[in-house]
């Protein structure tokens, strides 16, 4: 192999190795979050839930989740005034001026925008989702849920409920923030399937991703090698 053949050779190696194991990272972290919520739902299909003094749970609520977040709900911010001017004098004669005042322009309300209210725990049950906070408590019952947004980060997650106008939400850390949405959704398909079927769905993606799990491929002139 000429000097060259093998300098590119050995980049694509180089190339193959740095994708294969990025991929493997996000199969890897896939795999454990299934794993952490068959944990969870295979327990709670016992009853079983972690130790928890802290929540004064409702008939049959089982707590499946818990986590820190920042509280967020829709509000304004402080309203301003624009296009005003600063008053000023004109000399109109010798020692005598005239006054014109000062206007303080047109009012602009604030913006209206999701505003951070508080940081606490997040409870997530089969039944609903708790925040509570030093200044602010709140709950979002499953039954009322109308809907759920989230960013492209998927750390940060707006809910719409029928029993307030404001939308509000919860500001979870990057790590935190997409293993929630996945327990989260799960949670809301256990809400209505039932806790059996959820367990059973969880099973399946843990037997579909272990049929994927990379495989580092090694080109070569001549071949391709594959070294599981």
């Amino acid at each position: 192999m000429s000097f060259f053949a093998n300098l590119k050779a050995k980049r694509a190696a180089k190339k193959a190795k740095q994708r294969y194991e990025e991929e493997f990272t996000e199969w890897e972290s896939e795999k454990q979050t299934l794993t952490q919520m068959l944990d969870i739902f295979t327990k709670a299909a016992k009853g079983e839930e972690p130790n928890d003094q802290s929540l004064v749970q409702k008939n049959g609520e089982l707590v499946l989740w818990t986590g820190t977040a920042t509280f967020h709900e829709a509000g304004r911010t402080s309203s301003r005034y624009v296009g005003g001017s600063q008053g000023f004098s004109i000399p109109i004669v010798a020692g005598i001026r005239y006054r014109v005042s000062s206007t303080r322009g047109t009012l602009v309300p604030g913006e209206e925008m999701q505003m951070d209210r508080d940081q606490g725990f997040v409870k997530l049950t089969n039944q609903r989702l708790i925040f509570a906070g030093n200044t602010a408590t709140t709950e979002w019952a499953f039954s009322k849920l109308l809907s759920t947004f989230t960013n492209p980060a998927q750390n940060d997650y707006n809910f719409g409920v029928s029993n307030r106008k404001k939308t509000s939400g919860l500001r979870f850390s990057p790590t935190d923030g997409p293993i929630f949405g996945r327990i989260f959704a799960m949670t809301l398909y256990a809400f209505e399937e039932g806790i059996p079927a959820a367990t059973t769905m969880i099973k399946n993606e843990i037997k579909e991703i272990e049929s994927k799990k990379p495989a580092l491929v090694l080109e070569s002139t001549s071949d391709k090698k594959s070294l599981n």
